[in-house]
C-alpha cells in the first residue's frame, strides 16, 4: 500500500512548484498574474471567466454558484456552435445525464468520422445549461464545429470533444503530483481541488482562480507555434469572435464556461484589438441530418465510456464514484459527505463479495477498519473527507489479505466496476433519433437484450434446439458484422470456418454501450431497418468481389450464402443460391471450387440453426458442386512444383467434401438428429456413381504424361486409402516414380506427395517402407543434403509418436529384412575414455549421497560392472 504523508499543495501550484525561465521570484509568471486579476469582472465588470477540468464535481459546484449570484446575461459554453439547435433537447427535463451530443462528418472517399460531447450530471457545462433556466439567460455554444476539425484528422477512431491532453502531458503538472506525493495528475487534482471543505468548494471565486493558474501554468509548456498548429489557437480565436459578439448584442454580465487551458488564451485575445477578427462569427447553422455520415445527434451515453481509465481522453477516472459525491452535495447544503459516501462504497464492495461467493469475502468488521482507515488517511494528507485513492488505499489496506490470487481472483476488477458505475443516461422521447436506432432498440428488447444499461453480460444460446435462441444469434452475428460492437463472439461453432460445428451452445458477451447507437447513427443514411442496412451490406460485398478478383470465384460466393443465412438474411436466398450455382459453372480454379465445396457442407450440416432446413435447392447444389470439382481436378497434373503442397491439400479436401456427402446423403450427418430424408435412395446411388467418378479421375492424375510428381503420388495413396488400389499395386507405382531410373529431383516430390497425401502408410505399408527407405539408401551425399530441407519438412507431418514408432520399425531388423545393418566400430582408447567418464560420473554421484543409484542389479552383465567399478575394458562384452 502507497500512503504518502503530504501538506497541502495547493499555495504550491499557485507560487510555481516549478521555476521557468522568466518567472519572477514569487513563481507567479506575470501573463498569469494578469489572467488572474481579469478573471472576474473584467471588460468593464462584464465577463467572468469559468475555467473548469471537464466533468470535475469542484468545478460544476462553484459554476453554479457563480451563475446563481452573477445571474448573467448570457452563458457561454465551451462546444461546437452548431449544438445550439439541440439545445432544446438537452434542456428538456426528460433528459437524464449521461448523454451526448455525436457530431458527424463526412470523411473524404466515404463514411464518417465521429466524435462525442459526453455530459454527466456533475460536468460543469451541463450545470452551466441547467442553471440557465434559473437566471434566464441566453445560451450558446461558441467552439468550432466539428466539420472545420475533422478535416485535417486521418484518425478513424472516434474522437471526444473534450479531451484534455495538455494538461495530462505537462510537465509542470507532473513536477508538481511529485513534489506534492501524489501517484499522479489525477490524484494532484482531487488533492488540490475536490477534497476541499464545503465552504472552500463554494467559494467560486477562490476555486476557479486556484484552477486557472493551474492550468495557466500547464499552459507554459507548450509554444505557441505548437498551439497553432494541433489547432487550440484556431479554435480560441474562434470562441473570442463568439464572445465578443454576444458582448455587442447582450446587456449585462457574461459567463464563460470552458476548459481551464483555453482561458488564458481567450483573455489574451480579447485584450488585444488586433487579435480580433474583421467578421465577428453568427452560430453556425444546424446540420442537416438527412446527409450521409454527417449531422449531430442527441445519444445516450454510459459511465463506462465515461471512465478515464478504460481510455476516455477527458475528465476525471471512475466517475460512478464522483456521481455519488455529487449527489451527496447537491442533497446536503452542507457539502459533499465524503465520509459517508465513503463508507456506502465500502459496504457495497463487500456485499458483492459475498454475492459472488468469493474464497476471501469482506465482513463487518473489514468493513468497519477500511472506513477508519480512509478517514484517518483523508486527515493525514490534509482532505476534507476520504477521496478515491484514500478509499482505494483503505481497501488494499483491510480487504486484501494476500496476494490478489489468494481467493480474491477478480478482486481489482470489481472494485473498478463499483467506482466506475455502468449507469446509461436517457433522451425525451421527443428528441430526433434516425428510425434505425429505434429499429435496433425494438429488435434488441425484443430479443432479450439489455439497452437500459451498459453492463457486459454473457449470452450462452442453445442455437440447435430453441427457435429463440436462433433469432437471437442471428441478430447479434448481424450487430457483430455491421461493426455495431454490441457483442464478441466467444465460443461455439464456427459456421463461417466450418469448424467446430459439433457443438450446440454459442457463447457472447453483450454490453448495449453508446458506441452501438453512435454506429446506428452512422449507419443511418443506408436504411431504417437493420434488415434494411444489412441488405445493402450484402450488395456492397457482392460488388466488391468483383473489385477484389473473386468475381467468378465459387468459394466466395458460397461464403456470403452462408453469412446472409447467419445474419437471417433468408429473402435473399433465391438469388445467393442461383449466385452460387453460376459460380459453379464460371469458376475455372479448383481450389476455389473445392473451398466452395466445405462452405456448402457446411451450411448443409448447419441448416436447422442457420434456417435453410427445408430448402431442397441447397442440397441439389451440393451434388452440382461435386460435379465441378470433379471436373476441373484434371487440372492438378499441371501443378508447378511451388504450388504441389496447396494442390495436394486441395486433393484432401475433395476426398473429405466426398465422405462428407455420401454420409449427408444418407442421412447420416453427425450434426443432424433427423431422420434420412425421402431422397436417400437416390442419394446413394449418386454417391457410388460419384465414387467411381472420383477413382477414374485420380487415376487419370496418376497416369497423365508429365504430371506432377506430387500430386501423382498422393493420387496413388488416396486410391489406396479409399480401397480402389492394393498395396501391390500403388508400391508399383511408387517404386516407379521413386526408384532407379527416376529423376532425384522428381523422387524427392513423389516423396512429398506420398507423406503429404498418407504419412500413416510408412508406418502400417512395410514393402512401402522398405521401398522409401531404398530409395533414400541409394542417394549420393549431394543429392541427399540437397533435398534434405524438403524431407524435414515431408516428415513434419508424422506425430512426434508416429516419429519414433518409424524409426523403431527401420532400427529393428523384421521379417522383410529391413533395419539398420550397420556396426559401431569403437577403439580401445574410445572404450577406455568412456570407462573414465562412468567413474567420474560414479564419484559425483556418491559425492551427492547418491550410491544407491549405481548398485548392481541381478541383471547388470560383467562387462557394465566393470565400467560401474572403474576397471579398464579392453575387451570381452561389450
Amino acid at each position: 500500500m502507497e500512503a504518502l504523508p503530504r501538506r497541502r499543495a495547493r499555495a504550491v501550484a499557485l507560487n510555481g512548484a516549478v521555476a521557468a525561465e522568466g518567472v519572477p521570484a514569487d513563481g507567479v509568471p506575470p501573463d498569469v498574474r494578469d489572467g488572474l486579476a481579469s478573471l472576474h469582472g473584467g471588460h468593464g465588470g462584464r465577463l467572468f471567466f469559468a475555467p473548469v477540468r471537464h466533468h470535475s464535481p469542484a468545478c460544476a459546484l462553484a459554476v453554479r454558484e457563480l451563475i446563481r449570484e452573477v445571474r448573467p446575461a448570457a452563458v457561454l459554453v465551451e462546444g461546437p456552435d452548431d449544438f445550439d439547435a439541440l439545445l432544446p433537447a438537452l434542456l428538456d427535463g426528460a433528459t437524464r445525464p449521461p448523454v451526448a451530443v455525436l457530431s458527424l462528418a463526412p470523411r473524404p472517399g466515404g463514411g464518417s468520422r465521429a466524435a462525442f460531447f459526453p455530459f454527466c450530471d456533475y460536468s460543469p457545462e451541463w450545470v452551466a445549461l441547467r442553471a440557465r433556466s434559473d437566471a434566464g439567460a441566453r445560451l450558446a455554444f461558441i467552439d468550432q464545429p466539428w466539420t472545420a476539425r475533422a478535416a485535417d484528422d486521418t484518425d478513424t477512431a472516434a474522437h471526444t470533444l473534450m479531451a484534455e491532453r495538455h494538461l495530462a502531458h505537462s510537465a509542470y503538472l507532473k513536477a508538481l503530483a511529485a513534489r506534492s506525493g501524489c501517484r499522479d495528475q489525477d490524484d494532484l487534482w482531487d488533492h488540490l481541488f475536490e477534497l476541499r471543505g464545503p465552504a472552500a468548494l463554494r467559494d467560486w471565486r477562490t476555486l476557479l482562480a486556484d484552477v486557472h493558474a493551474y492550468c495557466a501554468m500547464a499552459r507554459h509548456d507548450y509554444e505557441p507555434q505548437v498551439l497553432e498548429a494541433e489547432g487550440s489557437l484556431p479554435r480560441e480565436r474562434h470562441m473570442a469572435a463568439h464572445i465578443r459578439r454576444h458582448m455587442q448584442e447582450t446587456n449585462g454580465a457574461i459567463v464563460v464556461v470552458t476548459g481551464g487551458f483555453h482561458t488564458p488564451g481567450l483573455q489574451a485575445m480579447l485584450a488585444d484589438p488586433v487579435a480580433a477578427p474583421k467578421a465577428a462569427p453568427t452560430a453556425s447553422p444546424p446540420r442537416s441530418r438527412g446527409a450521409a455520415g454527417s449531422g449531430n445527434w442527441l445519444i445516450r451515453y454510459s459511465f463506462d465510456h465515461l471512465d478515464a481509465l478504460n481510455g476516455y481522453a477527458a475528465g476525471m477516472p471512475a466517475p460512478g464514484w464522483y456521481q455519488r459525491v455529487w449527489n451527496s452535495a447537491v442533497d446536503d447544503p452542507a457539502g459533499p459527505a465524503l465520509h459517508e459516501v465513503a463508507a456506502a462504497c465500502l459496504a457495497e464492495l463487500a456485499r458483492e463479495t459475498r454475492t459472488l461467493g468469493l474464497a476471501e469475502q469482506v465482513s463487518t468488521a473489514d468493513v468497519r477498519a477500511a472506513v477508519l482507515q480512509a478517514g484517518r488517511l483523508a486527515a493525514l494528507r490534509g482532505h476534507a473527507g476520504p477521496g478515491r485513492e484514500d478509499v482505494l488505499d483503505a481497501i488494499r489496506s483491510c480487504f486484501v489479505k494476500g496476494a490478489l490470487g489468494d481467493g480474491m481472483a477478480g478482486f481489482d476488477a470489481d472494485v473498478r466496476r463499483l467506482l466506475c458505475g455502468h449507469a446509461l443516461g436517457d433522451i425525451p422521447a421527443t428528441a430526433a433519433v434516425p428510425p434505425l436506432v429505434d429499429d435496433a432498440r425494438r429488435l434488441a428488447a425484443r430479443l432479450g437484450v439489455r439497452v437500459d444499461d451498459s453492463a457486459p453480460r454473457t449470452a450462452r444460446l442453445d442455437i440447435y434446439r430453441d427457435e429463440g435462441h436462433r433469432e437471437r444469434s442471428r441478430f447479434l452475428h448481424l450487430a457483430d458484422w455491421l461493426g455495431l460492437e454490441l457483442a464478441q463472439w466467444r465460443g461455439g461453432p464456427d459456421f463461417l470456418a466450418g469448424t467446430r460445428l459439433e457443438l450446440l451452445i454459442e457463447e457472447w458477451q453483450v454490453a448495449w454501450t453508446p458506441l452501438v447507437e453512435a454506429r446506428l447513427v452512422a449507419l443511418s443514411a443506408e436504411g431504417a431497418t437493420l434488415q434494411d442496412v444489412a441488405l445493402a451490406r450484402l450488395r456492397r460485398d457482392e460488388a466488391a468481389l468483383a473489385e477484389r478478383g473473386l468475381a467468378r470465384s465459387a468459394g466466395a460466393a458460397a461464403g456470403l450464402l452462408t453469412r446472409g443465412c447467419l445474419v437471417g438474411l433468408h429473402e435473399r436466398l433465391p438469388d445467393l443460391l442461383a449466385m452460387v450455382a453460376a459460380r459453379l459453372d464460371e469458376d475455372g480454379d479448383p481450389a476455389s471450387v473445392i473451398a466452395g465445396c466445405h462452405q456448402l457442407l457446411a451450411l448443409w450440416r448447419a441448416r436447422e440453426p442457420l434456417g435453410v432446413k427445408d430448402d431442397p435447392a441447397l442440397h441439389a447444389l451440393l451434388l452440382r458442386a461435386w460435379d465441378a470439382a470433379l471436373y476441373l481436378l484434371p487440372q492438378l497434373a499441371d501443378t508447378a512444383p511451388e504450388g504441389e503442397e496447396a494442390a495436394i491439400g486441395s486433393l484432401q479436401s475433395l476426398r473429405a467434401f466426398r465422405h462428407a456427402l455420401a454420409h449427408a446423403a444418407a442421412g447420416d450427418d453427425a450434426n443432424d438428429g433427423d431422420s434420412k430424408d425421402d431422397d436417400s435412395n437416390d442419394d446413394d446411388n449418386n454417391d457410388n456413381d460419384g465414387a467411381g467418378r472420383w477413382a477414374r479421375v485420380l487415376e487419370a492424375l496418376v497416369t497423365a504424361p508429365r504430371a506432377a510428381p506430387g500430386i501423382a503420388s498422393a493420387a496413388a495413396v488416396l486410391l489406396f486409402l479409399d480401397g480402389a488400389w492394393s498395396e501391390e499395386r500403388l508400391c508399383a507405382v511408387l517404386a516407379a516414380s521413386l526408384g532407379p531410373g527416376a529423376e532425384r529431383d522428381d523422387a524427392a516430390r513423389a516423396l512429398q506427395g506420398l507423406l503429404a497425401a498418407g504419412p500413416e502408410l510408412l508406418l502400417t505399408q512395410p514393402a512401402l517402407r522398405q521401398a522409401v527407405d531404398a530409395v533414400l539408401a541409394s542417394w549420393d551425399e549431394r543429392t541427399f543434403l540437397r533435398h534434405l530441407p524438403d524431407l524435414r519438412h515431408a516428415f513434419t507431418r508424422l506425430k512426434p509418436a508416429e516419429t519414433a514408432q518409424l524409426a523403431a520399425a527401420l532400427a529393428v531388423a523384421d521379417d522383410a529384412g529391413l533395419g539398420w545393418q550397420g556396426e559401431l566400430e569403437a577403439s580401445e582408447a574410445d572404450m577406455l575414455a568412456g570407462a573414465a567418464l562412468h567413474a567420474d560420473l560414479l564419484a559425483v554421484l556418491a559425492r551427492d549421497g547418491l550410491q544407491s543409484w549405481t548398485r548392481t542389479s541381478a541383471s547388470t552383465t560383467p562387462g557394465m560392472e566393470k565400467l560401474r567399478t572403474g576397471e579398464a575394458v579392453t575387451g570381452g562384452e561389450p
